[in-house]
């Protein structure tokens, strides 16, 4: 992993923790766009960024443990097949749509219904249906007992949500209208082949970062990005 991906890393888990007085920003260089963020599919959509913008039912944690996140608990049955969890009921997505098991369902589905692309994940094999039993309560059922499930849910991707006011004909396989997730950021602006702008979400149910603006540049070529570090051309340091 290059210096610059995980100083990267590091400024983006680091910012909760900073003083909010100020309207910080930062600036930093990743050799390509971030792509359309698409919540439920790969390349060219940069794990990162979906990473700031989207979020999982249950989470790592610094010490490897998963822990409740869009989820506050769960519980399976005595085979091990069908599973409940409890969705929080204090989450919207960025443009105001609420967060609830009916949406959460939504993109489970989505996903599911483009499930070749995500054969690798056995989890994805395993899922038979996903239902909102209320607008807290979320239904998974398995073909048999899965024991990493939870710690499937906590990748990256493809479990993770995306309003359903942005999928395209019913889904996520042929793209999405817009990047809206109930994460800490957002995608304001994306020009290709120059630079992504990821500005504070002010509906973000947690903590808010103290970075009010991330600018990330497109500067393809390795050493041209350690000299913009170097130079200043990039600002890792914070900035008002």
């Amino acid at each position: 992993m290059s210096i610059i991906r995980l100083t990267l890393l590091a400024l983006v888990a680091c910012v909760p923790l900073l003083a909010q007085a100020a309207p910080y920003q930062l600036t930093t260089a990743w050799p390509v766009n971030v792509g359309p963020l698409n919540p439920h599919l790969y390349t060219p959509n940069q794990m990162f960024a979906q990473s700031m913008v989207y979020e999982p039912l249950v989470k790592y944690q610094a010490d490897g443990s998963v822990q409740p996140w869009l989820a506050t608990r769960w519980r399976h049955s005595a085979d091990g097949k069908t599973w409940w969890f409890t969705l929080r009921d204090d989450v919207a997505f960025s443009n105001g749509e609420p967060f609830n098991a009916q949406a959460a369902a939504a993109n489970f589905q989505a996903v599911l219904a483009n499930r070749q692309r995500h054969a690798w994940l056995e989890l994805a094999n395993q899922i038979t249906d996903v239902r909102a039993l209320s607008a807290t309560e979320l239904q998974i059922t398995l073909k048999s007992a899965y024991a990493p499930l939870l710690q499937e849910l906590a990748l990256p991707r493809p479990f993770r949500f995306i309003a359903p006011s942005q999928f395209i004909d019913g889904g996520t396989a042929r793209g999405i209208k817009a990047p809206i997730g109930t994460g800490p950021w957002r995608l304001a602006s994306s020009q290709l082949n120059q630079r992504d702008v990821l500005v504070r979400n002010e509906r973000y149910w947690g903590r808010k970062p103290a970075l009010q603006q991330i600018t990330i540049k497109v500067i393809p070529d390795a050493t041209s990005r350690a000299v913009a570090f170097e130079t200043g051309g990039n600002r890792y340091a914070l900035r008002r």
